[in-house]
């Protein structure tokens, strides 16, 4: 009885802090857009002004969505990897976070509207009360990216608040809070970034950037709800938030310091510009933040494993302050110019498509030497390949053994990635058709050989711990889980696997969504993910090692080896015989002076094509006879020894019935 009163009452002082953490991150916004020189200033004499009021409510709206996002976020991350549930099902606490995160998502997907408005008012220099005219808002979402943008991030936000209602089981919790984090991205590739030059690096950096924050910052204000609500597994919650944080933090540092590389020409704008005014006070913020979570690790934790949470409370409390007002910051930045450019010269059109200046013609040490990173794509590598070491040091530690082979092909293949997306091959993939193809060779087919090979899914399996009868499920569980979902056995099946391979170059090159992919940073890094994942779905139906639900016989897989090399010679014989240069218009905008006949370089590189596919699989085929004479090895050894304790029992009842035949007859 005692319990359930308290219970209430830290329940009664959820609304309080909640107000309280509002206010304080609405002081931050004002703070920030007086310091910066964003706040609204008074228009011009004679020019249009959407009013004071548009222009005072747009950073306050914006402000609601981010925090309405962030909670969001941040719950369903509590429901799906932060709170103990069981393997089948979400326990009270991830239900009670789910259906809360549905009441947030409903409150984002609402605020994105309002700033869809805000900022039709503010671009257009019209009352908000006009923006209501049908036909001004269907031309605002369908032909300008800004208006598309909020709009979709409002339909995301409204169908993670629908799957976060219908959760009850992990995977339902994992698959709302994936939808709410894509939620995040569209209004991020249409500001200041994907506008600003290298603008690839900056809309990179700023994917990474925001995707942190809010993880850290929600799962944060989540455990906070959690601590005062309910909280008799904090100990255990806590512990899994704070190998996520600091994951978040690093990433939040890095990420952090390559856009401020990227807006400043000098380290004087920082205290010289009402824009790097704003970031040192982010700045201040997350070294402090830093701090507390250091000793949230050091002593608060322990705390909690000595069933003693007030410590954390009190901390955790003032961290979750902190942080609002570092949201509010935020928001006071986006509506804060960043300092002009040092450079007067006007981008020409290829800077402003690529992000960088058009380089000169391509050679093999440009190709070989000239790297370009992409923040993006390096913290995918990185994390593939921390994450491949611990799981190998954690086998070994236990004392099992894993294939010096298989490692050493998994970090190849990364390294395969890396050339073909960072290198000079990546740059000029972007300019010359011919180079593009030899990339999307090499993400599809040659990558994914020996990221199969390595076997990522069989080593996860192996070196994450498996939990108890009794015990909450943990990341063995949830990859089991998905493994097992019917999208992933529809996704895994050989069939599928191989439509899916042979019918992505048709679907890309044919449809005009190549034109559209390397316009846009973001399509482009999707065309990357999709080559490769079709690559690696492909060849584990074929080599693959790991427990997928189901595989072919070998004469199938051969089979399936030998069609998909004639659809792909027909693709590049395809590709030859047009006479109509694929992306045209893109290739022409970017006007390279050093290879001015776009159709012979699309020859080129369809030539390529059909040559370059012969070599994968080849190494495929001598990987599957391998695998093929193998297993019929361990067979006939496993028959033996069938034999041997049994007594060869089935073939002597097998010689036994053939003498009855034959003493019948007789």
């Amino acid at each position: 009885m005692t319990s359930t009163l308290e219970t209430r009452a830290t329940r009664q002082l959820i609304w309080p802090a909640v107000f309280g953490l509002l206010a304080l991150a609405g002081m931050a916004v004002l703070i920030g857009l007086f310091v910066g020189d964003g706040r609204p200033q008074p228009p011009l004499p004679g020019l249009p002004s959407a009013g004071s009021g548009t222009e005072w409510a747009l950073p306050f709206a914006r402000l609601f969505f981010d925090l309405a996002a962030t909670v969001s976020v941040g719950l369903l991350l509590f429901a799906a990897a932060l709170a103990p549930s069981s393997k089948q099902v979400l326990s009270t606490a991830a239900v009670r976070a789910a259906r809360l995160a549905s009441w947030s998502a409903l409150t984002w997907a609402a605020a994105a509207l309002v700033v869809l408005l805000l900022t039709l008012s503010d671009t257009l220099a019209i009352p908000i009360g006009q923006t209501l005219n049908a036909n001004t808002l269907t031309s605002y979402v369908t032909q300008i990216p800004q208006g598309a943008a909020w709009l979709t991030s409002a339909a995301l936000a409204a169908f993670a608040a629908v799957a976060a209602r219908e959760a009850d089981r992990p995977l339902g919790a994992w698959t709302g809070l994936l939808v709410a984090v894509a939620a995040l991205l569209p209004p991020a590739l249409t500001g200041h970034a994907a506008t600003a030059g290298d603008h690839d690096l900056a809309t990179s950096s700023l994917v990474v950037h925001i995707v942190a924050v809010v993880i850290w910052v929600g799962g944060l204000l989540a455990i906070v709800w959690y601590a005062r609500t309910d909280g008799r597994f904090l100990g255990f919650a806590a512990k899994r938030f704070s190998a996520v944080a600091l994951w978040a933090y690093v990433a939040i540092g890095v990420s952090g310091v390559i856009n401020a590389v990227i807006r400043f020409d000098a380290v004087s704008d920082l205290w010289g510009s009402g824009y790097g005014r704003v970031l040192l006070l982010k700045v201040a913020a997350f070294v402090v933040l830093g701090y507390l979570g250091w000793r949230h690790r050091r002593s608060t934790l322990p705390a909690l494993e000595r069933h003693q949470p007030r410590a954390f409370r009190r901390f955790a409390v003032i961290e979750a302050g902190i942080m609002v007002a570092t949201v509010g910051l935020a928001v006071a930045l986006s509506r804060t110019p960043p300092p002009p450019s040092g450079s007067a010269s006007v981008p020409t059109p290829a800077e402003v498509l690529l992000g960088f200046p058009l380089p000169g013609p391509p050679t093999i040490s440009s190709i070989l030497f000239d790297w370009r990173l992409d923040p993006l794509v390096v913290a995918v590598l990185l994390i593939a390949a921390v994450g491949y070491a611990r799981g190998v040091i954690r086998l070994r530690k236990r004392g099992d053994h894993w294939s010096v082979g298989r490692g050493i092909a998994w970090y190849v293949g990364l390294a395969i990635l890396a050339f073909a997306m960072l290198s000079g091959l990546g740059n000029y993939g972007r300019i010359v058709f011919s180079l593009h193809m030899t990339q999307h060779m090499v993400l599809s087919m040659v990558a994914p050989i020996f990221l199969v090979i390595a076997a990522p899914i069989t080593l996860a399996l192996r070196a994450l711990p498996a939990a108890g009868a009794d015990q909450p499920s943990g990341p063995r569980e949830w990859l089991l889980a998905a493994l097992h979902s019917p999208f992933v056995r529809v996704l895994t099946h050989p069939i599928t696997a191989a439509a899916l391979f042979i019918s992505a170059p048709y679907i890309v090159y044919f449809s005009g969504l190549f034109e559209v992919a390397m316009r846009q940073h973001w399509a482009h890094e999707l065309m990357h993910v999709h080559f490769v994942l079709v690559g690696y779905l492909f060849y584990e139906s074929l080599i693959g090692r790991d427990p997928i639900p189901f595989r072919a016989s070998y004469p199938i897989r051969l089979l399936t080896l030998f069609a998909s090399l004639a659809f792909h010679a027909f693709f590049a014989v395809a590709m030859m015989s047009s006479t109509s240069v694929i992306a045209a218009s893109y290739y022409a905008a970017l006007n390279r002076p050093w290879w001015p006949d776009l159709l012979s370089d699309q020859n080129a590189g369809s030539s390529f094509a059909w040559a370059f596919g012969e070599l994968p699989a080849i190494i495929v085929l001598i990987v599957l006879l391998v695998h093929w004479s193998n297993d019929d090895d361990r067979q006939a050894r496993r028959n033996d020894r069938q034999a041997d304790r049994t007594g060869d029992a089935d073939l002597a009842a097998y010689n036994a019935m053939l003498a009855r035949r034959s003493q019948g007859r007789r």
